[in-house]
């Protein structure tokens, strides 16, 4: 795999990988920014794939695309156990 593949399927999983909610009250918040992050990954795996044709512009475009569209929606809207155990 090269590695401008692999960084793209990196930020692709960044982008559906995102911590559980901690209460089943967060859950409302988290399937909103989940659906927000999931529909900025298809917009960039549809890039990815040359469509529409005229419109590919490269896999580090793509890749670059979707890390600046999920800076705008990170996982801080919600509470959630990160990787630290603590709660966010």
């Amino acid at each position: 795999m090269s590695p401008d593949t692999r960084e793209f399927l990196a930020a692709v999983l960044d982008a559906i990988d995102i911590p559980a909610p901690a209460t089943f009250g967060d859950r409302e918040a988290f399937a909103r920014l989940l659906a927000d992050r999931v529909l900025d990954a298809v917009v960039a795996l549809t890039g990815a794939l040359g469509e529409p044709p005229d419109a590919d512009w490269g896999l580090g475009w793509h890749t670059d695309y979707l890390r600046r569209q999920l800076a705008k929606n990170p996982p801080t809207t919600y509470r959630h156990h990160g990787a630290s155990g603590g709660t966010a």
